[in-house]
């Protein structure tokens, strides 16, 4: 390679780079490590789980977690699509997301978990309000960030954070164990969720410090781009890549059914103690430290597809390994449980690091938004996932709820096996993308 050619490769960053990047980990570090005090797959069901002892309640954690946060962006799409600047729609979304916390924390001091039902109320109105308003954030906070961070070095960056934050987190799951174990109900989960909301501050500030760069192509008027949902959605269908990506991470994403109940499971049938729910939060985020830098690095190389193939495979390890402990009964299975764990902290990483960078680079720019509410609207399936598994569970055993949704994301691996790198198929689906003027025409 000659010397004009070695030049003609160098990176040249957008407008305020280093600054936006520094402003993304602060946000993404913080975020993820107060996730960490109220973690969806462990404490959540945890606290759930002091106030009844319905399978189907407690399943309802991950279906309104995942009907809000999936859907609500779909109502406000196509208007942030239409807006020249994102970043007010970002920050108003996340500022609305993080009240919710400190209501929860507020109750939880006050006793109302003393009458479990409006407890649950309130937790459940609260945990809505904060995954609508985390979606509808994150939906502008996304077409900025692809703007704002080129796809090379989008996988560095997301693993460099995840690798940070999971460092502070293994701090903090320790913590977590402590404040359980030696923390009395309530007032154990009020001081997770009041830690949880001190962690969110920095990463609000951060979000609303972000300088966003100009988009690079015009933006669809607001009443054209609902009219146009439908030849956008055509053009989705039609596009055997998103098809398969979108179907690979539904059917991933059903590992939803069984997350709630591994705490349950752990605690019912392996008899294992209450305080190993520290044990399980240690081994997700460790292995989150221990694998996001090196995910980063794969998805700067190889591509968010490779990504997608690694952690799809851990999804299918974190229910089989369930179904084995279960079937064996054998000691060392159940001592190895927080493997489950682990292999849920890998799966994990898929979200950004995979799927999300993956989506956004294939989207058209313009109508990103769009295509990120469309894709999580069809995505809005796995919000069952939670409440079909807490069916499964009081209908048939822990044996059926581990292998039925071990077999689904077993499916949704194979699939992914398929995907393509996303600059190629960026290319095709540009081609199949109708224009503004078209669209035009045919309002006309």
């Amino acid at each position: 390679m000659t010397s004009a050619n070695r030049r003609t490769d160098r990176f040249t960053p957008p407008a305020a780079y280093r600054w936006n990047v520094a402003m993304f980990s602060i946000d993404l570090v913080t975020c993820w490590v107060a996730m960490t005090f109220v973690s969806m797959s462990s404490i959540l069901p945890a606290l759930v789980g002091q106030l009844t002892s319905s399978h189907i309640v407690i399943g309802l954690v991950g279906t309104v977690y995942n009907a809000s946060s999936l859907l609500a962006p779909l109502v406000v799409a196509g208007r942030i699509s239409s807006k020249q600047r994102k970043k007010p729609y970002l920050v108003m979304g996340i500022l609305a997301s993080r009240v919710p916390f400190w209501a929860i924390a507020l109750t939880l001091y006050l006793g109302l978990s003393q009458t479990p039902a409006i407890m649950l109320i309130v937790f459940f109105v609260c945990l809505s309000l904060f995954a609508a308003g985390d979606g509808i954030g994150s939906l502008a906070g996304l077409d900025i960030f692809a703007r704002a961070v080129p796809l090379r070095q989008r996988g560095r960056l997301l693993g460099t954070a995840q690798f940070v934050s999971g460092v502070f987190g293994i701090g903090a799951g320790v913590l977590v164990s402590a404040i359980i174990e030696r923390q009395p109900f309530p007032r154990s989960y009020a001081l997770l969720f009041t830690a949880a909301g001190i962690c969110f501050i920095p990463s609000l500030v951060a979000l609303a410090l972000i300088r966003e760069p100009e988009s690079e192509r015009s933006q669809t008027p607001g009443a054209q781009a609902v009219q146009g949902w439908a030849s956008h959605l055509r053009s989705m269908v039609q596009d055997g890549t998103l098809r398969r990506l979108v179907l690979s991470r539904l059917l991933v994403g059903l590992m939803s059914i069984a997350v709630p109940f591994y705490v349950g499971h752990a605690q019912d049938v392996l008899l294992m103690p209450s305080s190993a729910v520290g044990a399980f939060v240690i081994a997700q985020t460790a292995a989150s430290v221990i694998t996001s830098p090196i995910l980063g690095v794969i998805s700067e190389r190889s591509g968010p597809q490779t990504v997608m193939h690694l952690t799809n495979a851990a999804a299918v390890l974190a229910p089989a390994f369930a179904l084995v402990a279960h079937l064996s009964g054998m000691n060392w299975t159940t001592q190895a449980y927080p493997f489950v764990y682990l292999a849920l902290g890998i799966a994990s990483n898929s979200a950004l690091i995979g799927f999300f960078n993956y989506l956004i680079e294939v989207s058209p720019d313009g109508l990103r938004p769009i295509y990120i509410g469309v894709s999580n609207a069809l995505l809005g399936v796995i919000a069952l996932g939670p409440f079909v598994g807490g069916w499964l569970l009081q209908t048939t055993s822990y044996t059926m709820l581990f292998a039925a949704t071990t077999c689904v994301v077993l499916l949704g691996f194979i699939i992914s096996l398929r995907l393509e790198p996303p600059q190629a198929a960026r290319v095709r689906h540009v081609d199949h993308v109708p224009s503004t003027e078209s669209q035009e025409t045919q309002s006309a």
